[in-house]
């Protein structure tokens, strides 16, 4: 190691020593630099794998409930269909045994979570084919307030019209929403259709009877027809039938809405429309919070 200590050298040897010195007091600093850089990596890449733990459990926890809401929603309505308010506590109290469970789990990696449920009251309405007319009517209401729907399906199984008849299902008003269903004795073919604000779109044609339009799907007789998209229907609605006398059918549908005195008590029954679930999870590291919806089969508005 070179020595440091003046001596008489005469002015070259003096610069020499401070070049020397300022040579290690440099290497001290990139030494330093390189262990302070070398540092933050390693931190960071620390942080970053933390982060990505904690919000991949987030993601595990969202769909573990989301499982559990689906199994307690179709569990309440094998066991206490007919009752919105036993429905509701079968399913508040199963996600409450499943909350409990869980956050003692949660709890213990140092991890907070909160599961609370809210439900909307629905019916179940279906009916055994016959006169879509209500018995001779022809024009009647079905549901009243309707906001969403879901497994909303009408078939024709005979037709007694004639070639000028028309069966509307009306959403609101003819002038808002309706699905037409008709027969023309010159191509010997019913055609069924959609209006949406004044523009009519045809679905399909088919010769043969029965047919089943599925609205919440889209389809006629498996046909995609988009034009059957109920969301374009905003705000809240009645659902009719108007001209039902031309046919005989069945109509089938879980709507949000309460049905009116003109539908027969033997053809609803109460269910849960929908059910919603407001999750949050909380560690040292991540904020998450989301809702899970839960009813099915729904596809429109």
């Amino acid at each position: 190691m070179a020595d440091l200590r003046p001596e008489v050298g005469g002015p070259d040897r003096d610069r020499g020593q401070i070049i020397l010195v300022g040579a290690f007091a440099l290497a001290v600093v990139f030494i330093a630099l390189a262990l302070v850089m070398n540092a933050a990596i390693y931190t960071e890449n620390l942080a970053t794998r933390s982060e990505s733990a904690e919000t991949s459990n987030a993601h595990a926890f969202h769909r573990a409930t989301e499982t559990a809401a689906t199994d307690a929603f179709r569990y309440a309505h094998s066991h206490h269909s007919g009752d919105h308010d036993a429905l509701n506590q079968s399913v508040t109290d199963a996600m409450e045994t499943y909350h409990n469970a869980t956050r003692r789990q949660q709890a213990a990696h140092a991890q907070l979570t909160n599961v609370s449920v809210a439900t909307t009251p629905g019916i179940n309405v279906t009916n055994d084919p016959s006169d879509l007319g209500n018995g001779g009517t022809g024009d009647w209401t079905l549901v009243d307030g309707v906001s969403n729907t879901r497994k909303f399906r009408v078939g024709v199984q005979s037709w007694s019209g004639t070639d000028s008849d028309e069966l509307w299902v009306v959403a609101g008003d003819h002038e808002t929403w309706y699905l037409n269903v008709s027969y023309n004795t010159t191509t010997s073919a019913y055609e069924v259709g959609v209006n949406d604000s004044g523009s009519y779109q045809s679905c399909t044609n088919t010769a043969t009877l029965p047919l089943t339009v599925d609205v919440s799907s889209g389809t006629v007789g498996g046909t995609s027809c988009p034009a059957l998209d109920l969301g374009s229907v905003s705000g809240s609605y009645d659902l009719k039938i108007r001209n039902g006398s031309v046919a005989d059918g069945k109509y089938t549908m879980v709507v949000d809405g309460t049905p009116t005195g003109e539908l027969s008590s033997s053809e609803y029954e109460n269910v849960l429309y929908s059910m919603s679930v407001d999750l949050v999870y909380w560690s040292s590291d991540v904020r998450y919070r989301s809702t899970i919806r839960v009813a099915p089969g729904e596809s429109d508005g």
